[in-house]
């Protein structure tokens, strides 16, 4: 880290209790035939649901809907969004698992340093698995998940996506009027919205997820160091069955039985695929998620088909507090796991002020596809030192007026126009002070910013001549015009009841050290007064 990126990383966090940055994220949600809007704002003791807009589309847009549905979603999301008068300024969408190519790879012992030196060139991943041989195009992200150098072993999750896929959700937020900060892999955002929510004692045991969504059915599992993702089989016919089968008044018979039959077997076979193949344990209990409306009946046909794991139905909304005015959104999916992946992606955030995530809930897996996302982090971190000096300046300016105010102006000032000169001579002495501050604080470790702000530090001479200014002024003189240029010097212009008045105000000076060679001065005789012009070059402030 250079010395303007570690300046830049303290600075933002000295901004973040005076001015906290945005750290949850505006979650946009497609389901198959919905778009909902979410604005949650996870803590360590709540997680408190600030926003929440969600409403069927006049027509089903299935798992992969943005290239045919683009002005329509973009509408929808936009309204959506301005429904749900969200306040946050960053936004972030899952993309469907079923546009990745997610696999987990076993490598020898590599740090993180070294694996992110060698992943830079495409051909590394293929060295381990001769299928990543097209990467070229594709936006890849990885995470280590278990490393031992004991073991000379290195775990790596790698998902990639083509850019032009990745650009069709990036530019579907932007012309939404969101700013998207994280696009996330659907199923990093299922599994991060459970593991948030797990027990202390759960996080460390193995756990599985049925993923039901139309034309992707999933089945993921975690065990501590491996993820792993299965597709479950479910034929055509069976899924145009499984929407239509929450419509259906209690069903039972041999027909749905038949169903039931054929769909749990498919699940139980992709587990015992997953059990076999990754020596993963048999699950004791299984979360099922679904993207459908309702999911009672379902559950109903199948929980006792799976041999002896317990069908549990991920409730994402549990200790979520909705506000009243948002209920009837959530009211509206009779299903409660259907926005889990939402929860997940709403516990992401930027992390601009470069902190833990102790004081966030739980992230298993953290891959942002936004290949902006140093670049706005930067952003923001510039941003977050703008707001310093602002403050700072405010600061200085509201202790200067008060300072000014209370012992300066009622010290020198009799008539109202010399107010107003005084007025202007008090700003530039401001400014200057201002520049000296600023000049001599730690910018001067931040390149490119400290070489801009030294070109703006000036003489501290020109303060200390303007606080002194009313001692210098002998009884019987009244100063009218004041100017003060880094080239020119000082200009005093104004009245005295005698040339011996004028005369004093150059013993002053010279006595109170502020110049090194009496003043050039200019007298003329006015009725009973003398106009005074006297220009001066002050003495180096020590």
């Amino acid at each position: 880290m250079s010395k303007a990126e570690a300046f830049l990383a303290s600075a933002v966090q000295i901004a973040g209790p005076l001015t906290r940055l945005q750290e949850r994220i505006v979650a946009v949600k497609l389901h198959p035939d919905a778009v909902s809007v979410m604005q949650l704002n996870p803590t360590l003791e709540d997680w408190k649901l600030d926003r929440l807009v969600s409403w069927s589309l006049d027509n089903a847009i299935g798992r992969q809907p943005v290239q045919e549905n683009y002005p329509y979603l973009v509408d929808q999301i936009a309204a959506a969004a301005n429904e749900a008068d969200v306040d946050g300024v960053d936004a972030g969408i899952s993309i469907p698992a079923a546009l990745f190519d997610t696999r987990t790879l076993n490598l020898p012992f590599m740090s993180e340093a070294d694996l992110a030196e060698e992943a830079q060139e495409p051909e590394f991943w293929e060295e381990f698995d001769p299928e990543l041989n097209n990467l070229v195009g594709r936006v890849v992200k990885f995470q280590i998940l278990y490393s031992n150098e004991n073991e000379d072993r290195t775990v790596v999750l790698l998902s990639s996506i083509g850019v032009a896929d990745l650009e069709r959700y990036r530019a579907l937020m932007l012309d939404a009027n969101l700013l998207p900060v994280f696009i996330e892999n659907e199923i990093f955002s299922l599994v991060n919205g459970i593991y948030a929510r797990m027990s202390s004692d759960d996080i460390y045991k193995p756990f599985s997820i049925v993923h039901l969504c139309p034309g992707n059915n999933l089945l993921v599992s975690n065990m501590r160091g491996s993820l792993v993702t299965q597709k479950i089989n479910i034929s055509d016919f069976d899924e145009a069955l499984l929407m239509e089968l929450e419509a259906v008044d209690g069903p039972s018979g041999d027909f749905w039985d038949e169903v039931a039959i054929r769909v749990s077997e498919q699940v139980k076979q992709a587990i015992a695929f997953v059990v076999e193949t990754y020596e993963f344990p048999n699950p004791d209990k299984v979360f099922f998620v679904s993207e459908y409306k309702s999911i009672d009946n379902f559950v109903t046909l199948v929980e006792d088909r799976l041999g002896a794991a317990r069908v549990i139905v991920y409730d994402a909304m549990e200790d979520v507090d909705v506000p009243n005015e948002h209920a009837k959104y959530v009211d509206y999916f009779e299903n409660p796991s259907v926005f889990t992946t939402a929860v997940g992606l709403a516990t992401q955030g930027m992390n601009v002020e470069g902190r833990g995530h102790d004081h966030l809930h739980r992230r298993l897996i953290s891959m942002n596809f936004l290949e902006d996302a140093p670049r706005i982090r930067r952003n923001r971190q510039l941003g977050a030192l703008n707001r310093i000096l602002t403050l700072a300046i405010l600061a200085v300016m509201v202790f200067s007026g008060s300072v000014l105010g209370i012992n300066t102006i009622p010290a020198y000032l009799q008539t109202r126009e010399a107010s107003k000169q005084f007025n202007q001579a008090q700003s530039i002495a401001q400014t200057q002070n201002l520049r000296r501050l600023v000049s001599e604080k730690k910018l001067l470790e931040a390149n490119s910013l400290v070489a801009s702000m030294q070109k703006n530090t000036v003489r501290r001479g020109h303060a200390k001549f303007l606080m002194a200014l009313p001692s210098l002024l002998p009884i019987g003189t009244e100063l009218q015009g004041l100017t003060i240029s880094q080239t020119d010097g000082v200009a005093l212009s104004g009245l005295a009841t005698s040339n011996e008045q004028v005369n004093e105000i150059k013993r002053n000076l010279r006595t109170q050290g502020f110049v090194n060679r009496d003043p050039a001065v200019d007298l003329k005789r006015e009725d009973d007064y003398w106009a005074f012009q006297m220009t001066l070059k002050l003495a180096r402030s020590e």
